[in-house]
């Protein structure tokens, strides 16, 4: 039996552009990786997309945001927005990259913070993948016991001044207990 540890997903992660410290990093190939990781991608040039995401200006000036999945029958209430960063704009942008959709957008700052903006989630759910990954493999967790006791032990001496040192030196015995158990 395998066992999978946190810090064996964080490697598995890392090789793939994904720990922690990559996501915190945040460079133009960590765009193209959340790209390719979900099968979407963007472009600035006009042509077949299944997302457009473009400015246009009205006919006294004033710009507008045009979020559409069909450029040639816009919806005004639907379709026009009157920010460029507006949250419903984000949230079709990240809607279709989740979707591995195609995207037309005349604006990379938006792209950028819609995946910045979907963080959390892009690591959770390479995290998922990469478990799932390593359980194929035969890998598995180790007990959850030894897990949860460690977590107790942290919390305990967290609180400082050896206040709970008797509860942290059992807790240390039962550990040991269940290594040779093992």
């Amino acid at each position: 039996m395998k066992l999978l540890t946190d810090e064996l997903i964080e490697a598995a992660m890392h090789e793939l552009g994904f720990s922690e410290k990559q996501i915190s990093e945040q460079n133009g190939e960590f765009i193209q990786l959340v790209l390719d990781h979900y099968g979407a991608s963007y472009s600035d040039r006009w042509e077949q997309q299944d997302l457009y995401v473009y400015e246009e200006s009205t006919r006294d000036g004033y710009s507008l945001w045009i979020c559409t999945h069909n450029p040639n029958a816009i919806c005004v209430n639907e379709d026009i927005f009157y920010q460029d960063h507006s949250p419903q704009i984000i949230y079709e942008v990240q809607d279709a990259i989740r979707n591995g959709l195609s995207i037309y957008c005349d604006a990379e700052g938006l792209i950028n913070e819609a995946i910045e903006d979907m963080c959390d989630k892009v690591y959770d759910d390479v995290r998922a993948d990469v478990e799932m990954e390593f359980h194929s493999k035969g890998y598995v967790w180790p007990p959850k016991v030894p897990a949860l006791l460690n977590e107790i032990k942290q919390l305990l001496t967290d609180e400082g001044l050896n206040k709970h040192q008797r509860m942290v030196d059992r807790i240390d015995a039962a550990l040991e207990v269940l290594k040779i158990a093992d």
